[in-house]
């Protein structure tokens, strides 16, 4: 099984959510979209985001590959949902697991993900 996991909430990393996300995987895709439109203009916190998000990227592939997952991670410019969702289909995943937010992103990215038919695991 192939699972796509966005880096949108910053707590990915978190065991729970990890051995839930990976559980049955055999192929792990993690993704990091840099949504400058989310972002204050400020190209010194855009760089500390990518950093920050980078790192995540290297701790969750890390627990992956400890856990016997093929792991790649992708780092995409653009806006956050159609990232997520043409990715998603680029891959051909079986599905995307996402950590439980309570924002009007997260709600959007919910809606869009189910009215494209694309399998979602909220935990």
């Amino acid at each position: 099984m192939k699972v796509l996991i966005p880096i949108i909430s910053k707590q990915e990393s978190e065991e729970d959510f990890l051995d839930m996300a990976l559980h049955k995987a055999k192929e792990v895709i993690l993704l990091l979209v840099v949504d400058t439109e989310a972002m204050p203009g400020e190209f010194g916190f855009a760089a500390t985001e990518i950093m920050h998000g980078n790192s995540l990227m290297g701790e969750i592939k890390r627990i992956a590959l400890e856990k016997r997952k093929a792991c790649n991670d992708i780092i995409e410019w653009g806006n956050t949902i159609p990232k997520i969702i043409n990715t998603a289909k680029l891959y051909k995943v079986d599905k995307v697991v996402i950590k439980k937010q309570k924002n009007r992103l997260f709600r959007s990215l919910e809606k869009e993900l189910e009215k494209e038919r694309i399998k979602t695991i909220i935990l």
